[in-house]
């Protein structure tokens, strides 16, 4: 039995500990570096993931957005454009475009709201080019009903003009490639796509280029079989690298205060119980995270499909942090999902963390005339700005002269 006041002093104690909680940055042992004398910046590209829980404007017509990371990079892009021209910035949503279940067929009791989410990023991102990529919550968390979800939002987007469309095109796994000025190229793919051509091949068929999981695989190593002359960023919504929750990465605080990963406030200690539910991350048992065994075996279809002609950087969202990852072959994984106020997740050190931080904002990749592309980390703050908080030089030069 507990003497009296035990849990009294056990919640003390919690409290305590939260005011010696650790900071939110997490700097890396890798150094960050700037590019020296990189010149003009000849096109910009805009990366926000899990964007699609913002605030909204009170009266359901208005369209300006009032979500302090949509205003921040509204105010960004307007900045960028002003300075580069409409020609020479994008926007790629990293997606989750629409929580929670993706937009739903039209008549349906949430349409109207998923409509509303997706125009407000459009109108932050305007007058840029955008692109959305299909997250898990577009796919209906992957359930019953995901293939119909993601397909109305590609219909929906359709809709919206020349110089918005979702890629790869709802529900197909890509790939699909943009160009961006001389020295950049982007590889967009859907994993979630190719588990549906791999389930459902006829019906992926009926509207996808490749009718077959194996074709679409076939079809992405075809993008990395040669040296490019471009340096090559592959996008997709889920991380191969993260420091985060979808990693599998608690510490003691989730153990003992596992409540705080739902209610930051909330320093209830369940000593031992609390283990449970970090140990079942850990142990791979959300099909969501990098721990599972599906999930770890696509990751490894997406390098043996990239080699040996591997990205200079993958770009995705489906963590609700910004961080910068650097392996051991010198490939970087940019982590932005962090598009939402709503939706920040904790970070842990990782060894191959350059920089990890819990804050909403997005990033920002420049591509120069030179052939430099460097990568900004953008915090979103109270307000209509965005506050740097890293730049890195991921090429120095063009990509001839990237040594693997």
């Amino acid at each position: 039995m507990k003497e009296p006041g035990a849990w009294p002093a056990a919640l003390l104690c919690g409290a305590l500990l939260a005011c010696q909680a650790p900071p939110s940055v997490v700097p890396g042992p890798v150094a960050a570096t700037h590019c020296e004398a990189a010149g003009e910046v000849e096109h910009s590209i805009f990366l926000v993931g899990d964007a699609g829980a913002p605030r909204l404007p009170a009266h359901a017509e208005a369209e300006l957005p009032v979500d302090p990371v949509l205003l921040a990079l509204r105010s960004d892009v307007f900045e960028q454009v002003g300075q580069l021209g409409v020609d020479r910035v994008s926007v790629v949503y990293l997606g989750d475009n629409v929580y929670p279940r993706g937009l739903v067929p039209a008549g349906e009791a949430s349409r109207r709201h998923g409509e509303r989410v997706l125009r407000a990023l459009i109108t932050a991102a305007s007058p840029a080019r955008v692109v959305f990529v299909a997250g898990n919550h577009d796919w209906d968390i992957q359930g019953a009903h995901g293939w119909e979800h993601v397909r109305a939002q590609a219909a929906f987007l359709a809709q919206q003009g020349k110089r918005v469309a979702m890629l790869p095109p709802g529900g197909c796994a890509g790939p699909e490639r943009i160009d961006f000025g001389t020295h950049l190229g982007m590889v967009l793919i859907d994993p979630i796509g190719f588990s549906h051509a791999r389930d459902y091949p006829e019906v992926h068929a009926a509207v996808c280029p490749h009718a077959t999981a194996r074709e679409a695989f076939l079809a992405l190593s075809a993008q990395f079989d040669a040296p490019s002359d471009r340096h090559l960023v592959l996008a997709l919504h889920y991380p191969l690298i993260t420091s985060g929750p979808h990693g599998g990465h608690f510490s003691w605080k989730q153990h003992i205060f596992p409540l705080t990963d739902f209610v930051p406030w909330l320093w209830l200690p369940l000593p031992l119980l609390g283990s449970v539910y970090p140990l079942a991350r850990e142990l791979g048992v959300t099909g969501t995270d990098v721990t599972h065994e599906a999930y770890r075996a696509w990751i490894q279809g997406i390098f043996r499909a990239t080699r040996p002609g591997s990205p200079l950087l993958f770009a995705s969202g489906h963590e609700h942090s910004l961080q910068l990852h650097r392996d051991g072959i010198g490939t970087y994984y940019a982590v932005s999902g962090a598009g939402s106020t709503r939706r920040v997740d904790r970070v842990e050190p990782l060894d191959t963390a350059i920089f990890a931080l819990s804050a909403p904002g997005y990033m920002r990749l420049d591509s120069h005339a030179n052939g430099a592309l460097g990568l900004n980390v953008l915090v979103a703050r109270d307000g209509e700005y965005s506050e740097p908080v890293l730049r890195h030089c991921l090429a120095d030069g063009p990509a001839s002269e990237r040594v693997e």
